[in-house]
């Protein structure tokens, strides 16, 4: 497994970014006054901003979709206009991607007690995000337990989210069985990325440092490695086989080259694991593409 990333490589990127988006002209940082009218010159129209096409985008997935086949579909929500783009919503079963719940829910356990995690619970934290290793995320589970990883779940509002736990892997109460959507999905990573009173901001630190180191060979999906160089990415994933079509789904966050979103993409593949991974790095591909321009709030 690969070493963490640093804490700060965010914290320079996204001060960067915040640096570069200073400049604000100085009519319009003035508040109202008497008489400004007769003060001031007429402001000067500001130029229309080309937002994103929400049909061509539509169009765009619908193809892939056709060329590619399965059941696909995915929530992007731009964080710097607040829009929201949904398609072909359908609820699956969320595999690993459950496991930043059951990591919410153990750092609000350890929150609420005041007594931290332990160096072996930080270890199988690590693994659990990083790896995906579920040994780790059953002892984690059989420590916080599964009512408390449903009542972070309800607490942040994921009405259509159902989380499983305490059966062995393959059984219908396997954690890997929850099943959740794509809008749920987004709602969770919103909360980790901007904020939420489930968990402080410390902890939601830890949680996205964690989702920036994934190893690179489960880096697909919303961390697509064909993203340009310099996009910062925190993500986590989740896959496995089932009768009706390979499980991938996808969750996560993207910053950089002009872009800030959230996403997730839930997908069945019925050819497997390979071609349901390039399947979903497709749609990731189009819809990082589609937002060189902003998504306007509907």
């Amino acid at each position: 497994m690969s070493a963490s990333r640093p804490l700060s490589r965010r914290l320079v990127v996204e001060s960067a970014l915040a640096g570069a988006a200073v400049g604000v002209p100085a009519w319009l940082a003035l508040g109202p006054s008497a008489g400004a009218a007769a003060t001031h010159p007429a402001r000067p129209a500001l130029p229309a901003v080309a937002t994103l096409d929400r049909a061509a985008l539509t169009a765009a997935l619908d193809e892939h979709r056709a060329a590619r086949g399965g059941t696909m579909g995915l929530v992007v929500h731009d964080l710097r206009t607040g829009g929201r783009f949904a398609w072909r919503e359908f609820e699956n079963q969320t595999l690993s991607t459950v496991k930043v719940l059951i990591l919410m829910a153990c750092l609000k356990r350890v929150q609420d007690s005041g007594t931290p995690l332990t160096d072996t619970q930080h270890s199988h934290a690590r693994r659990m995000i990083q790896a995906s290793d579920n040994d780790a995320t059953d002892a984690l589970l059989g420590w916080v337990r599964t009512p408390s990883v449903q009542q972070v779940a309800d607490l942040l509002e994921l009405k259509a989210t159902t989380v499983r736990g305490g059966g062995p892997a393959g059984s219908g109460t396997w954690w890997g069985y929850s099943t959740s959507t794509p809008s749920d999905l987004v709602r969770a990573v919103d909360a980790v990325v901007s904020g939420t009173p489930v968990i402080h901001g410390g902890h939601r630190a830890y949680i996205r440092h964690l989702m920036s180191g994934v190893i690179p060979d489960q880096r697909w999906g919303v961390a697509d490695p064909p993203l340009p160089s310099g996009t910062y990415t925190e993500t986590k994933n989740g896959w496995g086989p089932m009768p009706d079509g390979y499980r991938l789904n996808s969750i996560g966050r993207v910053l950089g080259n002009g872009r800030s979103h959230s996403m997730a993409i839930l997908t069945r593949s019925p050819r497997g694991f390979r071609h349901g991974k390039e399947t979903i790095n497709g749609l990731s591909k189009i819809v990082y593409d589609a937002l060189a321009q902003p998504l306007a709030p509907e």
